[in-house]
């Protein structure tokens, strides 16, 4: 289990999130002074029921009742941190909730991951850990639903649990979800590869993790889209789990299976970016897209290796995650389902994404 801790006071406030204004209306109303109470008020009633300088003073509270001179500072915010593994993508999030940090006032977070994207007991334990630590809240990019009875008790403990990256719909006990729309990133993905394949071409889908929505949501969105326009799909042997060993032996299998294959796209980046390397080591010419839009699948497209990538936005997902689990904790409203985005990128904009 990899832990680390951060202590940290920002006094500055996140780009994200807008100062609110109101307006001080002027009460033109109220009786000037000139104005007497006394046209309005019996000779014999008392004047002190008409005259506010000498009403009783509970309308302004002496100083020592003020609760801002009395009460005390409300306690740090402790956020458990918790993603699949230490990739690019990960560590993306992970400097992103720290930024928000350093930004913001009261936040106490400490990371965690471990070492492979399918240690299931890894991430059960530090649920639990968080749990015993007694931390207020969890961000989490769930590993899939075997996680779901530890983060059901965690909610039952207490702790708000917010869903980054991927949402799990059988957990009914979250407090929100940062996360890309990813029925509506792999319908992008699917307009691509129809509008750039044709008829007669081939295309080998490399799932991730199968049974994990967002990830299936990747590969429907294209299998969709292609559906009736005469290019034929086929389905990878094996999941590549977002891993680049993994990826580059999927690819390897359709490269086999089809040797013709047009196209290759892949629900996570790295998988895609191996899968261009074994085409190129094969001297085969196949477009290869991903999802995710890391840096360094930026960096293959403008290398010509990879032809394009969904973008999606780590550092919204962790920003936005931890805002909407302080939120909560200090009692302030959430929404549900927050939205971060995604885009295509190709060579026409790939450098704006390293």
């Amino acid at each position: 289990m990899r832990s680390r801790t951060l202590l940290i006071f920002g006094a500055g406030v996140l780009a994200l999130t807008a100062a609110a204004c109101g307006d001080d209306d002027e009460d033109t109303s109220s009786p000037s002074a000139t104005e007497a109470p006394a046209t309005e008020a019996p000779a014999t009633e008392p004047p002190s029921t008409d005259a506010p300088a000498t009403s009783p003073p509970a309308t302004d509270p002496p100083a020592t009742e003020a609760p801002s001179t009395d009460a005390p500072e409300a306690a740090p915010v402790k956020v458990a941190f918790v993603t699949k593994f230490p990739v690019e993508f990960f560590t993306a999030m992970d400097d992103a909730a720290k930024a928000y940090a350093d930004a913001n006032e009261g936040i106490e977070i400490e990371f965690f991951s471990c070492a492979s994207p399918s240690d299931v007991d890894c991430q059960i334990a530090q649920i639990e850990d968080a749990v015993v630590k007694g931390f207020d809240a969890m961000v989490i990019t769930p590993m899939g639903n075997e996680v779901i009875p530890a983060l059901d008790a965690a909610a039952d403990g207490g702790l708000v649990v917010v869903l980054a990256d991927n949402d799990l719909a059988d957990f009914t006990k979250k407090t929100a979800v940062a996360a890309t729309d990813n029925v509506a990133g792999g319908q992008l993905a699917g307009e691509y590869l129809k509008s750039v394949l044709k008829e007669g071409d081939t295309i080998g889908l490399m799932e991730g993790v199968r049974g994990v929505p967002a990830l299936d949501a990747r590969i429907q969105g294209v299998q969709d889209a292609l559906e009736g326009t005469g290019v034929e799909v086929i389905i990878g042997g094996a999941e590549t789990k977002c891993d680049s060993a993994q990826g580059a032996t999927v690819a390897e299998d359709l490269l086999t299976r089809e040797p013709n294959l047009t196209a290759i796209y892949s629900a996570c980046d790295d998988p895609a970016i191996a899968a261009a390397k074994v085409a190129k080591d094969q001297g085969k010419e196949v477009m290869v897209v991903g999802y995710d839009g890391l840096p360094t699948a930026a960096q293959s497209i403008i290398d010509g290796d990879m032809t394009a990538t969904i973008a999606q936005f780590p550092g919204q997902m962790a920003a936005l995650g931890v805002e909407a689990a302080v939120n909560a904790v200090r009692g302030n409203p959430v929404e549900a389902f927050i939205d971060t985005g995604t885009e295509l990128v190709t060579v026409d904009n790939a450098d704006q994404f390293l």
